[in-house]
């Protein structure tokens, strides 16, 4: 039999009691006065009993759908977690932690007032625990979930470091190699000055008076054939070429006489259809390999 239902039954008996009392006129007499302050007195407990269970039955409520609510936000944070927004997932966990401590308070008062109430309801007790039990277990799912958000942030923030060290070494790797093409630029260009200058010939087709007038080759004498001159030439008087492009010659001329010194296996003089003469270079390298200038005396 509950405490209740023994404090109903004892308010009832003593009801019956001082109307039997009552009956027989002794209203006024000390028994009955203090019969009349026991059931009075037994009257407000069980009132404040049902109040404190009705009292108990509203928290637990409320622990429940708190504990309801928590459910629903370890999703998000899963969720939120599986997208990499782990600020907001952290700051939902510590949401969380607040209210699995705010009602950590609400069952250990709960108990307090049950105790204080003598409360000896199993099944409450049973409630009472089995919240307990679940708060514990949210709580320490919540801190290691806590914990495993704190690390995958640091190996955010470490590959973070690590792509901003790569980008770093990125750009300095970026310079180097504009550094080395601007160097590797000069480079081909002083080799191309320096193959043009080793591939250039200078070409000067004229008469011989013409010759004689530029200083390019020496009046001669009456037993002395003119020669070229060794007084250096003024380049201004010839035509500069690339030696390995330049394979023939028109003389535009029927006579012709090489002043310049070439090896004669290395060089044709032919007529074209018009009966003008052609030079025809047959070997580059041998042509060129004595002199850088050629000289041609037309009549």
């Amino acid at each position: 039999m509950s405490n209740d239902m023994k404090i109903n039954l004892s308010v009832s008996a003593l009801f019956a009691l001082a109307l039997f009392l009552g009956s027989c006129d002794v209203e006024r007499s000390e028994k009955y006065q203090t019969l009349l302050r026991e059931r009075d007195s037994l009257y407000t407990e069980t009132v404040a009993a049902k109040g404190g269970f009705d009292q108990a039955l509203n928290t637990i409520n409320e622990i429940e759908e708190a504990l309801e609510s928590v459910r629903a936000a370890e999703n998000i944070i899963m969720v939120e977690n599986q997208e990499g927004n782990t600020n907001k997932a952290v700051s939902e966990i510590n949401a969380i932690q607040q209210t699995l401590q705010e009602n950590r308070k609400k069952i250990n008062d709960l108990e307090k007032n049950l105790a204080e109430q003598g409360s000896k309801s199993k099944a409450l007790a049973q409630t009472v625990n089995r919240l307990k039990s679940q708060i514990e277990e949210k709580d320490n799912f919540i801190a290691s979930l806590k914990q495993e958000l704190q690390t995958s942030k640091d190996q955010i923030a470490d590959l973070s470091n690590q792509v901003a060290d790569l980008n770093d070494d990125i750009l300095a790797l970026n310079d180097n190699i504009e550094n080395l093409n601007v160097q590797n630029a000069a480079q081909q260009a002083t080799i191309s000055s320096q193959d043009a200058a080793l591939n250039t010939v200078w070409v000067c087709v004229a008469t011989q008076q013409v010759l004689k007038d530029k200083g390019i080759i020496t009046k001669g004498g009456l037993f002395q054939p003119s020669q070229l001159s060794k007084q250096g030439f003024d380049k201004g008087q010839f035509m500069q070429s690339d030696k390995r492009e330049l394979s023939t010659i028109p003389l535009n001329t029927k006579k012709a006489n090489i002043m310049s010194n070439h090896p004669e296996s290395s060089y044709e003089l032919v007529e074209n259809e018009e009966g003008a003469l052609v030079l025809n270079i047959l070997d580059k390298d041998v042509f060129w390999s004595v002199s850088n200038y050629l000289v041609v005396s037309i009549k």
